[in-house]
C-alpha cells in the first residue's frame, strides 16, 4: 500500500472537502473516527500515527433502526468506545490536556463497507472516509468522572448469538494518543478538534461480517447498549 506523505495529504484534503460540504451551514457536525490505530497496523504500513475520518449526523443511526444495505455492500460491524471532547484541542496539546478534555463516554457501533476505497491506496482510503458507512452512539452518555477502565465489557450478538467479546489489547488505558492524533492531523489541514466533537476510538473487538437480515445487539455495560437491523 502506498502510504507516502503526499498520498496522505491528498487523501485528507479530499476527505475534508466532502466533510465541509456536508457540515457547512448545518448542524451535521458529529465528530471523527480513527483507523489503523493499532501499533501492528502502523508498523506494517509505515504510518507514524492513526489515520482520521469524519462522522456526521447525516450518517448517524438511532438504536433500533433498520439500515438498508446497498446492493453489493460488504459490511462489517465494529464495536467501539466513543469519547466526547469538552473543549477545543489545539495542535501540540499535551497528554494531560487531552485526557482532561474528555467529558463523556459511550458505546458506539460503526458500520464499514469494505467495497469502498478498494484500490489499496491510502489516498483513496482517506478520500473514501476510511470505509465509514454509519455510526450509532448509545444514550444516555456516561460522564467522564464515572468511567472505569477496569469495568469495561463488551458483548456483540448477531441474531441472538454472541460473536465477539472485549479484546483488552485493542483498548488503551487512556485515549490521549487517539485524541492528539486527531487534533494534530486536523490542524495540519486547517481544522480543529472542537468542543462537543465525538471520537470513535477504534474497534474494541475484531470487526464482524454482517449481511441483510441480521439483527445486531452491542452491550458495553457501563457504556450502554445499541441494536440495529440490516435489511
Amino acid at each position: 500500500m502506498d502510504t507516502s506523505p503526499l498520498k496522505k495529504q491528498r487523501g485528507m484534503a479530499r476527505q475534508l472537502q466532502v466533510w465541509r460540504e456536508i457540515t457547512s451551514g448545518s448542524d451535521h457536525r458529529l465528530g471523527w473516527k480513527v483507523g489503523f490505530n493499532l501499533t501492528a497496523d502502523q508498523q506494517r504500513l509505515h504510518l507514524n500515527s492513526a489515520m482520521v475520518g469524519f462522522l456526521s449526523d447525516k450518517h448517524r443511526l438511532a438504536s433500533g433502526e433498520h439500515y438498508p444495505a446497498s446492493p453489493g455492500a460488504v459490511l462489517l460491524a465494529e464495536p467501539e468506545i466513543a469519547v466526547q471532547i469538552g473543549c477545543t484541542i489545539h495542535e501540540g496539546a499535551t497528554t494531560a490536556e487531552a485526557n482532561a478534555s474528555i467529558i463523556a463516554y459511550t458505546a458506539a457501533l460503526e458500520l464499514v463497507d469494505t467495497t469502498r476505497s478498494v484500490n489499496d491506496d491510502m489516498e483513496e482510503i482517506l478520500a473514501g472516509n476510511l470505509f465509514h458507512e454509519r455510526v450509532l452512539l448509545a444514550e444516555p452518555h456516561l460522564p467522564a468522572k464515572e468511567y472505569a477502565h477496569e469495568e469495561l465489557m463488551l458483548s456483540l450478538r448477531v441474531n441472538g448469538s454472541e460473536v465477539r467479546t472485549l479484546e483488552p489489547e485493542r483498548v488503551p488505558g487512556d485515549f490521549s494518543t487517539v485524541i492528539l492524533d486527531v487534533a494534530n492531523m486536523l490542524a495540519a489541514h486547517g481544522e480543529q478538534l472542537r468542543q462537543g466533537d465525538w471520537i470513535i476510538t477504534g474497534a474494541a473487538a475484531r470487526p464482524t461480517p454482517i449481511q441483510a437480515g441480521d439483527e445486531i445487539v452491542l452491550d458495553m455495560g457501563q457504556l450502554g447498549k445499541v441494536n440495529l437491523g440490516i435489511r
